[in-house]
């Protein structure tokens, strides 16, 4: 039986009474953003919303995707916490028959809510405050060693699974753990590709599957101490520290491998991360014997120092951490709702508005996009809670950025009054919009349709997007000026519709063409600047002769007349008040 979907889950929490068994959820209510819509918090094999009961704030993950055996899994996992005294991990309830939907019942997590920040946000908010980065880097070593001490692994540890709170580490989202009693070998997932191994691989699911990512995250902790200015550039929207994948596939030739051979503290560590890199999965040491410089790998190519490393030639394809879609490409985005994906695209409009909810006031919203917002679109939704939380808001400056940024794939919005359907991806935090050049957009968008073995998404299946039009080169971004914004309308919208997800419920125009590879944007500009000028000039000179073949045709009806009347033609009527009477009554 299929699990339902992202729009058939957001139309069942809106009504918890109806949806829900649990008798405490039933009484609950679903956080919902500016349009109405619920707030959808993650993705992977599960969509979590945030309800709240009249006894507390609860975190409910709806699964889309099966998990195999997830009764006997979550009922191990629970069975294992709950017998272990610790703060690291939340509380949580596995129901089997969780949610009604389509007259069948479906399994669900509901969490205890962590009022906290996520790792990546904390680190936006801590950075400058080295004593905190130090204590959080020791409660890590103290984590890695109490889980590698009853055997258990998480599965995934990344800035999105950690949060913080209180200056105290928690770990959520329990989909891809390991306890004792499981069957080894037998994994889910292969976590974040920014915090893993370039080898790992589902047949890798047991005790030792976290090694990898306390070293990153350890000597990620360490090198931003070091140099704080790190972190803002290698942070990568806040989906990492300071490393990604491509620099674990290739050490040699990674930036920020140079920079930390270069910090006299970080030398000999970044020298022996890169071995680990290098080496096979199966010879990662625990963090502590990483630390004490025991059973590391033989070393590999030497990494090259540079004080102020110049660019190096980047790896042949790009290893992102989720699909690549295209901003574009609306069918691509449209065969992703509900998945989180990295989107890229070139601005050409930001349109801020605001709206008004009840007796509320109005509360303001800001909407990028990538097209034209008079059609069938892809685009940013940063609402009221999202820009609370930014430094700097976005304003017509950005127009022409090209631009990098991860998240939810939400249900598209359609408006009913111009027939046009938008999808979006919810900024929620300051800093998950990246800016990037142009030649780095080219760079990420050639990945699309190109398989990987390696992925790292919740369902291996998944692997790398593979849209209905691959684009192997930045998209061929319109103008800013041809997508002019609307008017700013104080009555509120009608109520918005959830559209289906299935590419055949939306007539989704065709993406656009991309420029060869290679070719140079300007040149490109200039060729088609040209061919707009040459075809003027052929409607023009074809408009000319047609007039010059009309006014032949007039001149010899009007020879034909006086030759057999002997009295002049006369001359096609004017309209009245035309320009040519006006002329004609002044001469005479």
């Amino acid at each position: 039986m299929p699990y339902p979907q992202i729009t058939e889950y957001h139309e069942a929490v809106q009504h918890p009474q109806l949806a829900f068994i649990d008798p405490e959820l039933k009484q609950g209510t679903v956080a919902e953003n500016n349009l109405g819509l619920p707030l959808v918090m993650s993705g992977g094999f599960a969509l979590t919303y945030a309800i709240t009961t009249a006894r507390r704030k609860c975190a409910v993950r709806c699964f889309h995707r099966e998990i195999p055996a997830i009764q006997q899994k979550y009922d191990a996992i629970a069975k294992k916490l709950r017998a272990l005294p610790n703060d690291y991990f939340v509380d949580f309830d596995f129901q089997q028959d969780g949610i009604k939907i389509r007259q069948n019942t479906f399994p669900i997590v509901r969490m205890d809510w962590v009022e906290g920040d996520t790792l990546g946000v904390w680190l936006d908010r801590h950075i400058d405050d080295p004593r905190g980065l130090e204590k959080a880097r020791a409660d890590f070593t103290g984590i890695a060693r109490f889980l590698a001490q009853k055997g258990i692994a998480h599965g995934d540890i990344q800035n999105g699974n950690v949060m913080v709170e209180n200056g105290r580490i928690k770990l959520i989202d329990y989909d891809g753990m390991f306890v004792p009693g499981m069957n080894a070998g037998n994994g889910s997932e292969t976590g974040h590709r920014h915090f893993q191994h370039p080898e790992r691989r589902v047949r890798d699911f047991g005790p030792g599957m976290d090694r990898f990512s306390f070293i990153a995250v350890d000597l990620s902790l360490q090198a931003v101490i070091e140099d704080k200015s790190l972190y803002p550039k290698f942070r990568e929207g806040g989906e990492t520290i300071i490393f990604k994948a491509n620099d674990f596939a290739d050490p040699e030739h990674s930036e920020i491998f140079g920079r930390l051979s270069a910090m006299p503290k970080l030398k000999a560590q970044a020298g022996n991360f890169a071995t680990v890199c290098t080496a096979p999965l199966a010879a990662v040491p625990t963090l502590d014997d990483f630390l004490a410089g025991r059973n590391i790998p033989a070393a590999a190519l030497p990494i090259k120092t540079a004080a102020a490393p110049k660019a190096k030639p980047q790896a042949k394809t790009y290893m992102p951490a989720y699909p690549v879609v295209d901003a574009l490409d609306f069918s691509a985005a449209l065969q992703r709702v509900g998945d989180r994906i990295e989107l890229i695209g070139r601005i050409v409009e930001v349109k801020p508005g605001s709206r008004k909810r009840g007796n509320g006031a109005a509360k303001p919203y800001v909407f990028i996009n990538f097209g034209s917002a008079r059609g069938n679109n892809v685009r940013i939704s940063i609402w009221s809670e999202g820009l609370a939380k930014m430094k700097q808001r976005p304003s017509k400056t950005w127009v022409g950025r090209w631009v990098s940024v991860t998240g939810l794939m939400d249900v598209a919005y359609e408006n009913k009054r111009y027939g046009h359907k938008h999808l979006a991806i919810t900024v929620y935090d300051d800093g998950q919009i990246l800016e990037i050049d142009e030649a780095q957009a080219g760079f990420r968008l050639a990945s699309i349709g190109k398989a990987d073995p390696a992925s790292t998404l919740k369902h291996p299946a998944a692997a790398i997007a593979t849209p209905v039009a691959a684009a192997p080169t930045p998209a061929a971004a319109a103008k800013p000026k041809a997508s002019r914004p609307g008017r700013t309308r104080s009555k509120p919208a009608a109520k918005p519709q959830a559209v289906a997800s299935s590419p055949a419920a939306v007539a989704a125009p065709p993406p656009a063409r991309q420029p060869a590879a290679g070719l140079p944007r300007r040149l490109l500009a200039r060729i088609r600047g040209w061919m707009w000028i040459a075809a003027a000039v052929l409607v023009a000179a074809a408009a000319l002769g047609a007039g010059a073949t009309q006014l032949r045709t007039i001149l010899a009806s009007a020879a034909s007349t006086e030759l057999v009347t002997g009295a002049p033609a006369t001359a096609p009527a004017e309209p009245h008040g035309s320009h040519r009477a006006k002329m004609v009554r002044t001469r005479e």
